[in-house]
Parts: structure tokens; C-alpha cells; sequence
């Protein structure tokens, strides 16, 4: 088939998807976004610009040869790709669901495509043949990132060409994104397979029917069941080699110390609690329990873990910006407790098995808490909450802002003397 094809779909796209790549928040104290839509505008735009997306969708399919082939799931595919391009809480979440459909099509070539980072996290999981990077440019500027949407289309479409390439029998696309099933569709794949719960339905050949009020691992189990995987729930698992975990057990040897880890970031500014507040609470453990505190982050973590540092009268162990995810992982296997934002790093704990006590603002819990371990969840009850912003639309972020560190030394106690009883 022409390569054109994808190309003419994208082009008709692209300026759809910049506008929905905008940030839904009134009001961007960074400063970084030039323009922003409330949710009742993208709402608008996605209702008023369905029509156009859904003739370029008939265009496309009819130049790709697809209008006209059997768009069954296979039952016995050649390949599989799977998408999920955003954030690696989100990717770690899909593993369960990536595991189910590599038990449902034992023979397949099974490739995920997700970001740099998704790669580093799933990197040595047996379900997955092969890993392709793509840094989504949708989420980049829905984050309030400036880019350039000309220079990111062509690499967009030089991405797709290699996907074309492979002539997949099937894509998965477990996060249910109006933009990642468009790129979906603009693989070329023979069936497509998604949820459309934010829109898009016509794109799919098959739409599952998911719960908005699950957990995250069930929306994306529910999608793989769509495509003939079992939809029986599990915990996401990262598979760590031995040098990983020598290394981690070279940073915190003591078999019986109570290693407490503590990650002071988040995806994005409206989930972090105050440096503050983190403070106070790393004083108490240390003071009440000798405990030895472990910071975790990335490089972008470092302006609050110095701020976080200059507060404290101990110094912990800071390996903030100096481990890959996956050697941060071993080290949380070694930890007795997780204390922080809802974030990559919370689900990763409770991935190796650590029990967590986690901050909520403008996330659901329901959706997102820890998976398949001990938790607390410490959160405030706002008639603005959850709002999923990227930033706060007031000039203070009342929901994390008001979480007192005496009601996480609670949560964090109870958590510790429960694993006391049961050592």
C-alpha cells in the first residue's frame, strides 16, 4: 500500500491533535503554555471536530486497503503491538494486562511502543519481544512543554512508516486515548482494539466495555480481555536481575534496619505534597523508630530534595538522580515502608511487594491507589477534587497543602507496627 496513506491521515490530524494536547487548566502558574482550553472546551472542540476526524478516518482506511478486510481479532495472530505512551506509573499498571495477553497468544511476536522511560521499566519482562520508543509529542505539550509541533509531525510519521513496516495482525490500546487510538489506527494494523471511554469509538474495531470506577490495572485487563486474554486481576510485576538487586543490597545491608523510602516528586506539580510537610515526617520516623531514610527520585527531583535535605537535623541516604529505575526498584525491595506522592515510584514499590503510604490531590484513588500490596491513602475531601490538573487552578494547592504530616505519621505507624507483628 502507499505510504502516503499515513501520511495524508496524519497531516488532516495533526492540528486536532495540538489542540487536544493543550493543558485543561485555566490557569499555568509556570507560565510555560501559551494557551490553554478548559475540559468543557476540548468537550466542544471533540463534539464540533468528530465529523471531519471521522471522514479522514474513512479516507484513510479506504486508501490503506482496510475497509474491506475481516476485522475479527485473529485468533492465532503473527504480531501484536501493544500501545501505551504515557507516563511509567501508567505503563506499569498495563503490565498484568500485557502478561494476559502473552498467555492468550503464547507464539505471537508481542512489541510494545511506549517512552524511553516505559522501555527502562519493563526492560527484561519475558511477555514483551520487543521494545520501540516513542516520546508521544501530545503528551509533551499537554504537560505545559513547549515544542515544535512541524519538526515532532515528521517524526511522528517516520515512526509510523517503521510500524507499517511490520504489518501488525493486532494493536492494543490499553490507556482508551482519542490521540493514542488515532496513532493507533495510523499503524496500519488489521484490527484495532481500545476503549474509547474519552472518545474515538468509530476508530476501533473493537471497544471494550470498561468501568470508569476500576482500578487502572482492571480498565487495561479489560482491554486485553477484549482481545481474548483473561481478565482475572493481578499485581504488576517488574522482573529485576541479580546485579540490580547486588546493588541494592550493597546500599542498604543491614537485614534488620527499618529502610523507609521516601520520593518527593510526581508527575506534575498539583500532586506534591510540601517539602515541609515531608520534613516533619522524616523526623518523626527517625526519631520513633531509628529508621534510615532512603530518597529516591530522578535528576528532576533535585531542587526539592536539596530544599528537603536542608531541613533535617540527620542526613539520609540521597540517591535521588543516581540509580535507573530499575536499580530503584531493587531498592525499594529492600525497604520496609514507601512513603510519597502518587507517582511512578508509589506503584513501582508496591510492584516488589513494599508497603506504601501515598498523598492524593488531584488524582482518584479508586483508580490509582497501590496495587496488590499494604497501603494508606492520606487525602483531604475538596468539592474540586479530583480534578486530574496539571496545575492548580487556585493560588494555593489546598488539596495537598492541607494534608497534615501528623495524620501520615499515623498512616505510616500503623504500617510499621503491622509488619513488626507479623516479623
Amino acid at each position: 500500500m502507499p505510504d502516503l496513506a499515513p501520511k495524508r491521515f496524519l497531516v488532516i490530524m495533526s492540528l486536532f491533535l495540538r489542540a487536544l494536547a493543550l493543558p485543561v487548566c485555566p490557569f499555568d502558574p509556570s507560565g510555560r503554555s501559551r494557551m490553554k482550553l478548559t475540559l468543557s472546551q476540548k468537550k466542544a472542540l471533540m463534539a464540533v471536530s468528530t465529523p471531519f476526524v471521522r471522514t479522514a478516518y474513512i479516507v484513510h482506511r479506504a486508501l490503506s486497503g482496510h475497509l474491506w478486510v475481516d476485522h475479527a481479532v485473529p485468533a492465532d495472530p503473527r504480531s501484536i503491538l501493544i500501545i501505551r505512551l504515557d507516563t511509567i506509573g501508567d505503563v506499569l499498571l498495563s503490565e498484568p494486562a500485557i502478561s494476559a495477553l502473552r498467555r492468550r497468544f503464547p507464539s505471537a511476536r508481542i512489541d510494545l511502543i511506549t517512552r524511553g522511560s516505559g522501555k527502562a521499566l519493563l526492560e527484561g519482562n519475558r511477555h514483551v519481544d520487543a521494545h520501540i520508543v516513542f516520546d508521544a509529542p501530545w503528551y509533551a505539550n499537554w504537560r505545559g512543554l513547549r515544542i515544535s509541533w512541524r519538526r515532532e509531525l515528521r517524526r511522528t510519521l517516520a515512526c509510523l512508516r517503521e510500524l507499517r513496516r511490520e504489518k501488525y495482525d493486532l494493536a492494543v490500546e490499553l490507556r482508551g486515548d482519542y490521540r493514542d487510538l488515532l496513532f493507533a489506527v495510523a499503524t496500519g494494523a488489521r484490527v484495532v482494539v481500545g476503549s474509547s471511554w474519552r472518545g474515538g469509538r468509530f476508530l476501533l474495531d473493537h471497544d471494550a466495555p470498561v468501568d470508569l470506577d476500576a482500578h487502572r490495572v482492571e480498565l487495561a485487563l479489560t482491554v486485553a480481555a477484549t482481545a481474548g486474554a483473561d481478565p482475572r486481576p493481578a499485581a504488576p510485576k517488574l522482573y529485576l536481575n541479580r546485579l540490580e538487586r547486588a546493588l541494592a543490597q550493597e546500599l542498604l545491608p543491614e537485614k534488620r534496619a527499618i529502610y523507609i523510602a521516601m520520593h518527593l516528586g510526581a508527575g506534575f506539580p498539583s500532586k506534591c505534597l510540601p517539602v515541609s510537610t515531608f520534613a516533619d515526617v522524616a523526623k518523626e520516623l527517625w526519631t520513633r523508630w531509628g529508621a534510615s531514610l532512603i530518597v529516591l527520585g530522578g535528576p528532576e527531583d533535585r531542587p526539592i530534595v536539596d530544599s528537603f535535605l536542608g531541613n533535617l537535623p540527620f542526613q539520609p541516604l540521597d540517591l535521588a538522580g543516581k540509580l535507573t529505575l530499575k536499580e530503584t526498584a531493587a531498592v525499594l525491595e529492600r525497604c520496609r515502608l514507601f512513603v510519597g506522592n502518587d507517582s511512578g515510584p508509589m506503584h513501582m514499590a508496591a510492584a516488589v511487594g513494599t508497603p506504601v503510604v501515598a498523598f492524593f490531590g488531584p488524582s482518584e484513588p479508586r483508580n490509582y491507589r497501590p496495587y496488590g500490596v499494604d497501603y494508606r491513602i492520606v487525602e483531604v475531601d475538596l468539592d474540586c477534587r479530583p480534578c486530574d490538573h496539571v496545575h492548580c487552578v487556585h493560588d494555593v494547592n489546598y488539596c495537598m497543602t492541607s494534608i497534615s504530616p501528623e495524620r501520615i505519621i499515623v498512616a505510616c505507624n500503623e504500617l510499621l507496627d503491622s509488619i513488626e507483628v507479623r516479623g
